[in-house]
């Protein structure tokens, strides 16, 4: 029996339990054991830069809603849920003999991805199936013949049909309930081609919201920086996106360290030549001394870390006024808040830089983290779990009164700065495992980790997931 109550096992280096679980291929129906981590530390160079500093001196139209049948099926993020087994043929042709453009096979491989990468589905291969008509299930169709899809294992079917017409398309998704033998929730969805991706980041929220209760978080945003140093920038995406649009340049310096709040608010901190300025919704509302590492409250107050000249305390910022709600002579930084008022930061307080917890409103914090270095840590919109990277390699998760310590990523490079999203059953971070910094999710318990938008040239780091859940 282990310091913290239970048997652990350890990882390679550095003592923390790493998380217990089946095997990888999870045949038992359980998660994959979570691999051991290494995990990188720009986060903890901006606290060491920041310590040399202050000490002394879419248009979806959903036209058809069928049957949904109230079954659901509960899904546990604590250790041991059943991935489910989900097929998805590619799309056939909306009507009888009409046909399909290339449309057809991007559409349904996009939906297979954004389910995968929830880690609540397995995909099965639709090859395996010995269905006599591919567009079986779909109106103007045969019904779905439900034995083909139980002889290779499936829980799932999600059947396809598309008409494209120039610059429009009409798409009829449907899933379906192999056990049950009946569909179990269908949308006919139509609009411009270039939506489609909205369209079925839609409904794989629904399939989600079908199956376990609660909807998904396809659509939602993501910041992140892009760049290096002084040619660092700020940029959006979102989940089940290959796209990012541009928030803020470097042209008159870099900007970096962004947030999202309530709303999908901004902010992120900027250099404006020998002034640090602090940038909420495109607005200055500091200039002068540094200001580091925003945050917002889940009311939507902003909070950052400002610079004195012996000590760095996170501070409200409302309106012109200014509040510290930490204090004394060391750093503290990286503010993160949970759903009831409590909040996690990183301080200095104790010696080495260590995750504190606290009320919102300030006061004495109390350590979480084990000894060594901690940095950028993140509440669960849950509240149950604070992420946070441990001495600049690993990702772990500890609960908020520091009990429960577990590493979840590991063995692939350095992996830092994850957030959780707007449902807290996934993470998003930044990791170098492919010689780039990149943008990596993965389930809020370590399985899954696939990098977004593979595509993207440049670096990509510093990542935060907005609190708002994207339109259902």
């Amino acid at each position: 029996m282990s310091k913290f109550g239970f048997p652990i096992k350890f990882g390679r280096k550095n003592g923390l339990p790493r998380q217990a679980g089946p095997s990888r291929n999870g045949s038992d129906g359980r998660f994959p054991k979570a691999p051991a981590v290494i995990l990188g530390g720009l986060a903890a160079a901006m606290l060491l830069a920041c310590l040399a500093m202050v000490l002394p001196r879419g248009a979806v139209a959903q036209l058809t809603e069928y049957d949904n049948p109230s079954v659901l099926i509960p899904v546990d993020l604590s250790g041991t849920y059943y991935r489910y087994n989900i097929v998805i043929p590619p799309f056939q042709p909306l009507r009888a003999n009409g046909s399909v453009d290339q449309n057809a096979q991007t559409l349904s491989t996009r939906l297979g991805k954004n389910l995968d990468m929830t880690g609540f589905f397995q995909l099965v291969d639709p090859r395996a199936s010995l269905e006599a008509d591919p567009r079986a299930g779909l109106s103007n169709a045969p019904p779905l013949d439900f034995a083909p899809w139980a002889q290779i294992g499936a829980n799932f079917v999600i059947k396809g049909g598309i008409r494209v017409s120039g610059s429009n398309i009409a798409m009829e998704l449907k899933l379906f309930d192999v056990a049950l033998g009946q569909q179990r929730l269908g949308k006919l969805f139509e609009g411009k081609v270039k939506d489609a991706r909205k369209m079925i980041n839609v409904f794989t929220n629904q399939v989600i919201m079908s199956i376990t209760g609660e909807p998904g978080v396809f659509g939602s945003k993501i910041i992140f920086v892009t760049g290096e140093r002084a040619g660092r920038s700020v940029m959006m995406t979102e989940l089940g996106s290959d796209e990012a649009d541009g928030l803020a340049s470097s042209k008159n310096g870099p900007a970096t360290q962004p947030t999202l709040g309530p709303g999908d608010a901004t902010a992120w901190t900027f250099r404006n030549r020998n002034r640090s300025e602090l940038v909420a919704n495109g607005r200055v509302v500091h200039s002068g001394d540094t200001v580091l590492t925003p945050a917002y409250m889940p009311n939507g107050t902003l909070v950052a870390a400002l610079s004195g000249p012996v000590s760095t305390n996170i501070t409200i910022f409302e309106g012109r006024s200014k509040r510290s709600i930490t204090g004394g002579s060391g750093i503290d930084v990286s503010p993160t808040f949970s759903p009831d008022g409590r909040m996690a930061y990183v301080s200095t307080s104790g010696g080495g830089a260590g995750i504190y917890v606290t009320s919102a409103s300030g006061g004495q914090g109390t350590r979480i983290s084990p000894g060594g270095t901690s940095t950028d840590p993140a509440w669960s919109p849950k509240g149950d779990k604070i992420a946070f990277v441990y001495r600049e390699r690993d990702i772990c998760l500890v609960n908020p009164d520091g009990s429960g310590l577990i590493q979840i990523t590991g063995g692939q490079g350095q992996n830092f700065h994850p957030s959780f999203s707007p449902d807290g059953r996934m993470i998003v971070f930044s990791s170098n495992r492919a010689g780039r910094h990149q943008l990596y999710v993965m389930s809020a318990n370590g399985d899954r980790q696939q990098v977004l938008m593979p595509e993207f040239q440049g670096s990509m780091t510093l990542p935060t997931w907005s609190p708002t859940m994207p339109p259902q």
